[in-house]
């Protein structure tokens, strides 16, 4: 996609009702016209990119206006390869300590990279698209010196995941599936969000990165947006991943700190096989900040609307031991107030992670991260009027009280050990714990509002006390081995998830009737300050268990011709205990359910097919099995429902030019999934307990989720960044010929672009981009009119509340001060459209999208 676009592509034309398809691999006739703008634009970028961009080559004769100031060697050769558009892979430590001279003038890359490496013991060889950066050989032996081999690192899959300082907004390998593999051989779609994106966009938050992700939709779920659902082609993402290792694979709210991590990675598509379980909306992985080989400090301080504060101190580098010992420290700290009314949050992070060459064939890294946060959480968002129409109240408006309180730690300790083995082959233990903490007081109103009274019927008070664990161990070996007179590659690994909660009700003094209080002009400084009672009840110690073990074959059918076949057999075991207390602190009652699965296997098959060195064909075929749990079948109290089971198809095609710098990817998907629970006409809908448990239900729903998506990512020129991506989705139920996920747009375009301008203005950079939707919707029902009250008390009837489509539109500039420092200004929703991100119910959940903001950044590197 070569050709990004502002305008919203047609909308593909709504199939007349037909009976349930059958479960097979077929697409509908829905997709058509987003088959066809999608393919258009990857044969665009395909066109464009290979024919009239060839990859930029150091052998070019071709003379650019370069501007490299004098600064450290490995931050020269990076600017030079931002500015020349060539991929360079360079030994850190044969750069470490190293300096630079300037350079600037009208050269061709040789000549530039000439210049910059003079006296440095360090050459050039073209590789390829690449260029590596080795020591020059030493004088020939019997002068009394030792001859050294070039250092040259070429092949693709040995390439690091990691991104900083690549100045790239793509990446050719990725940290997924337990170890680091090319892009271009997993056979579903991958997208990267990369440190530099995340620094050009000033993104803070896993929340922004997603909103900034094709074909993921978020859904705010309260807590000033610390809390967001995840979708992907209509089904929550539920899985995620640290480094690879999944750390919480049953769907519970994780937030963490974007400062820690070098890049997310999301995987759309069912990821059974690594992820855990066979949800299908996909996989979230996050890569850590690691050590570096040389010494560097990263200081970033910024300043925004809303009295938003940022600072972070970030230092790594060598330690002892001629540079074995490395270490990382980061201290993040952020004061911010939003846009809403008494919305706040204050929160500061310490990061630490040690990495030790034990042996030569021995890394062993270990790691820390500590958070706390003190906010004013809004939870229910805002409501509607009671015959469904829109409010229209001010975007600053907040229904929560002015003293809502939520304190929240959490800590982490992790380790991981890499061995080498015999060939290539590679043994590796992940193990980490997390620990949180919570608790929050809060009041909000909610509840319809009637037309003729304007009053807010309800305030709700909530008091709980959280606390929990996740533990993860993960044990793989992975490497080649060779069959029939072909080199083939292997996985086996095992691994253990642990999930542990506790959770405390707090009953609390406080008249929810309280005098009536209009909706407009709402102050949150009237409602008065409940004060606590005693612990009415909770779950302590619920959660899950889940182990199993899995393995993965990449076999080379054919110099071209890959197949990649794996599985995974696990075992699961759901608690959920509920203990109920009187005032004087004595059990008044005591249950627990239980809810155990064994021998769940999950599959998993793909093919990946090289049409020529840039660009590669694929299919994959992926199981969906989810557990229904806590849905009960009749009469009660019932057994639990079977899991929900499916297919995940997937067609694609993904390129890498540019040597890497510029990646690409079209795909086409068919989700199947059967076993849906549905209310079960013959009993009625009851509380089983007080475990969560519901009662009665039947597996009937037949989901189906379609598709198309097409992206590129990467340097198209030199100083010229892109990252542009479209999605279309149809998902409905075949039951009920509904749509399955209303939420979730049926077209989607997110752009972002950055530009280095040349010559004498070489210090500036200039962006900006645009997210943006078509139409979404909520199904529910709304109040009448009733005469004879004279308010909308009447009959319920169906009712939509439904947001029209929007763009929302970004921008940055960037200027570099001098070798140490620079400034960025980022502006948020230039245009200040003013546009629900999630549309609710009458009742509640309404949130406005973020108006116009600025924010000033000032950025150091030593």
């Amino acid at each position: 996609m070569t050709r990004p676009s502002t305008r919203l592509p047609a909308r593909a034309p709504t199939p007349a009702p037909a009976p349930a398809p059958a479960l097979t691999p077929t697409f509908s006739r829905a997709l058509a016209p987003a088959f066809s703008t999608a393919l258009s634009l990857v044969i665009a970028v395909a066109a464009t990119t290979a024919q009239a961009q060839p990859a930029p080559s150091i052998d070019s004769t071709q003379a650019l206006p370069l501007q490299i100031a004098a600064q450290p060697l490995a931050e020269a050769l990076n600017d030079w390869a931002r500015q020349t558009g060539i991929q360079i892979v360079v030994e850190q430590g044969a750069v470490a300590g190293k300096t630079a001279p300037a350079v600037a003038g009208t050269l061709t890359p040789r000549q530039a990279l000439e210049q910059l490496l003079a006296g440095s013991g360090l050459f050039g060889r073209r590789e390829g698209d690449l260029v590596t950066v080795e020591r020059l050989p030493a004088a020939p032996p019997g002068r009394g010196e030792t001859s050294l081999a070039p250092v040259t690192v070429t092949a693709r899959t040995q390439r690091a995941a990691t991104t900083e300082g690549s100045g790239l907004y793509t990446s050719a390998a990725v940290l997924t599936g337990k170890e680091v593999q090319a892009l271009r051989d997993i056979p579903q779609s991958i997208t990267v969000i990369t440190r530099q994106r995340i620094e050009d966009q000033g993104l803070t938050s896993i929340g922004e990165v997603m909103e900034q992700t094709v074909g993921v939709t978020l859904e705010n779920t309260g807590y000033n947006g610390a809390s967001n659902a995840i979708y992907s082609r209509g089904f929550r993402l539920g899985n995620v991943q640290i480094d690879g290792a999944a750390i919480d694979g049953f769907g519970q709210v994780f937030s963490p700190n974007l400062a820690m991590f070098d890049s997310v990675q999301v995987l759309r598509g069912a990821d059974g096989l690594y992820g855990g379980t066979g949800a299908p909306g996909g996989s979230v992985n996050l890569v850590r900040k690691r050590p570096t080989r040389e010494r560097q400090v990263l200081v970033n301080a910024s300043i925004g609307r809303w009295d938003q504060y940022r600072a972070e101190v970030d230092v790594a580098g060598p330690l002892a031991l001629d540079g074995r010992l490395r270490g990382r420290a980061l201290v993040s700290h952020v004061d911010r107030r939003y846009f809403y009314d008494f919305g706040k949050a204050r929160g500061t992070l310490l990061y630490g992670i040690l990495e030790a060459d034990v042996t030569p064939s021995t890394v062993v890294t270990v790691g820390a991260s500590y958070e706390r946060i003190d906010d004013a959480p809004w939870r229910s968002g805002l409501p509607r009027y009671a015959n469904g129409e829109d409010l229209g109240l001010p975007r600053r408006t907040s229904l929560m009280a002015s003293w809502n309180d939520r304190e929240r730690t959490n800590a982490e300790v992790f380790g991981q050990l890499e061995q080498r083995l015999a060939g290539d082959w590679r043994l590796r233990l992940h193990a980490n714990y997390i620990r949180s903490a919570s608790d929050i007081v809060a009041v909000d109103g909610a509840g319809a509002i009637d037309p003729g009274q304007g009053l807010i019927p309800s305030f709700g008070i909530s008091h709980k006390q959280y606390g929990g664990h996740k533990q993860t161990l993960d044990l793989n070996a992975s490497g080649s081995f060779r069959l029939l007179g072909r080199e083939h590659r292997a996985l086996v690994g095992a691994d253990w998830q642990q999930i542990k909660n506790d959770e405390y009700n707090i009953r609390v003094d406080f008249d929810p009737e309280l005098p009536p209080t209009p909706i407009f002009g709402f102050d949150p400084r009237s409602i008065p300050e409940p004060s606590l009672v005693w612990r009415g009840g909770g779950y302590p110690d619920w959660g899950a268990t889940q182990k199993g073990i899995y393995g993965r074959l990449n076999l080379s059918l054919t110099d071209r011709l890959m197949a990649v076949v794996g599985g995974r057999l696990a075992n699961y075991e759901y608690t959920s205990p509920f203990v109920g207390y009187d005032r004087a602190g004595n059990i008044t009652d005591s249950e627990t359910f239980r809810y155990r699965e064994t021998g769940i296997f999950t599959p998993y098959a793909g093919l990946t097919y090289t049409l020529n060195p840039r660009w590669t064909a694929y299919a994959s075929l992926t199981d969906i099995y989810q557990s229904q749990a806590s849905r009960m079948r009749g009469p009660a109290p019932g057994t639990p429902l079977e899991a929900i089971e499916g297919r995940n198809y997937e067609l694609g095609v993904k390129g890498e030019l540019a040597g890497g710098a510029l990646t690409t990817g079209f795909a086409l998907y068919r989700i199947e999934r059967t076993g849906e629970s549905a209310p079960d006409p013959a009993y009625p809908t009851t509380d089983i307990g007080d475990q969560g448990l519901t009662c009665c239900y039947i597996a009937q729903g037949e989901i189906i989720s379609q598709g198309v998506e097409a992206e590129v990512s990467g340097q198209l020129a030199p100083g010229w960044q892109l990252t542009a991506g479209y999605a279309y989705n149809h998902n409905s139920n075949e039951i009920t010929q509904l749509v399955y996920h209303s939420t979730t747009p049926k077209h989607q375009l997110k752009l972002w672009t950055t530009y280095n301008l040349p010559g004498a203005a070489a210090a500036w950079m200039v962006g900006g981009g645009v997210t943006t939707q078509s139409a979404t919707f909520v199904s529910g029902t709304a109040n009448t009119f009733n005469p004879e009250s004279g308010r909308f008390n009447g009959p319920s009837v169906p009712f939509r509340f439904s947001q029209a489509g929007y763009a929302v539109w970004n921008a940055v500039v960037h200027y570099r001060i001098n070798r140490h420092w620079s400034a960025t200004l980022n502006a948020n929703n230039l245009f200040d459209k003013t546009y629900y991100k999630q549309v609710g119910s009458s009742t509640g959940g309404n949130w406005y999208g973020d108006p116009r903001n600025v924010m000033l950044g000032l950025r150091g590197r030593f």
